[in-house]
């Protein structure tokens, strides 16, 4: 699908996308620099972490150097706030707005002071990409879904949110992997395979019945990689408890004392591995 930009995202200006929802974030970047470069012709670009001094030496050349192609430039800064010198950093953003034909765009999830609120003000762009929630968090599941081509129902909704909550990037690769999986989500008499029902069934199931019933399908009816289930079990665990269980049997398998199968076996029965056994 094509992206529209509006009139504000020219040049002279900066764009700051900030935000602990980084799939988003790091989307929209891509857009943004694909726009720049392809659409408005960026004939120098360059990306930078200011991870050290030197790192900001590279950025005060880039500003200030003229390009022989031409005046239109693109600069990407990943994080900039994590670096000590945020004076001369303010200096250089203030500089470049409205002022050359150099964009800038900031890439954050560190939120940044009052000093530098002139980020958030016309002409320059800002975009806040805060962990979504409720409606948004639905329309966010089904509109990835629909783009992916994968069919939900409301109660598939819930279940994603139960298991993932607002990590966009773990609910977008499980909706991708479904994609990839729908063909083997068939089992024995043409029964579909809910991925997200059956997982909640291993780590809620009242039963040890349920839990392994529950199990079966998906490993032996539509052939999911035991440690791909595992790493789902392992999202959003209740309590400490679980946690440290879990990091448990995560060692043991990474030692080669036990495998994914054996251990996603224990799981189901309700087994509390102690690696002082090893």
């Amino acid at each position: 699908m094509a992206v529209s930009f509006p009139a504000a995202y020219n040049w002279r200006v900066v764009t700051t996308l900030y935000g602990p929802d980084s799939y988003r974030r790091l989307k929209k970047l891509n857009e943004l620099i694909n726009f720049f470069i392809q659409k408005r012709g960026a004939y120098s670009h360059e990306r930078l972490s200011l991870e050290s001094d030197e790192d900001f030496q590279r950025l005060r050349s880039f500003v200030s150097t003229s390009s022989m192609f031409g005046p239109k430039k693109l600069l990407v800064l990943d994080n900039p706030f994590e670096y000590s010198g945020t004076r001369e950093l303010k200096r250089i953003l203030r500089d470049n707005t409205d002022t050359s034909d150099t964009n800038i765009i900031i890439n954050t999830e560190k939120k940044f002071g009052p000093p530098l609120k002139f980020l958030t003000e016309p002409p320059n762009v800002f975009h806040e990409f805060r962990k979504l929630e409720s409606a948004e968090l639905n329309k966010f599941i089904k509109t990835e879904a629909s783009r992916l081509d994968v069919e939900l129902t409301p109660s598939d909704v819930t279940k994603i949110k139960e298991v993932f909550g607002s990590d966009t990037w773990r609910i977008v690769t499980e909706l991708e992997q479904l994609t990839l999986a729908k063909n083997a989500n068939i089992g024995d008499g043409e029964e579909k395979i809910d991925y997200f029902s059956n997982i909640n069934d291993i780590k809620q199931g009242k039963t040890v019945g349920q839990r392994l019933i529950a199990l079966e399908k998906l490993v032996s009816g539509a052939r999911y990689d035991a440690e791909r289930l595992f790493n789902g079990l392992a999202f959003r665990l209740s309590n400490e408890s679980e946690a440290d269980t879990y990091a448990d049997y995560n060692a043991a398998t990474r030692a080669g004392r036990l495998d994914y199968e054996e251990v996603l076996v224990a799981i189901a029965l309700g087994l509390r591995f102690d690696p002082l056994d090893w």
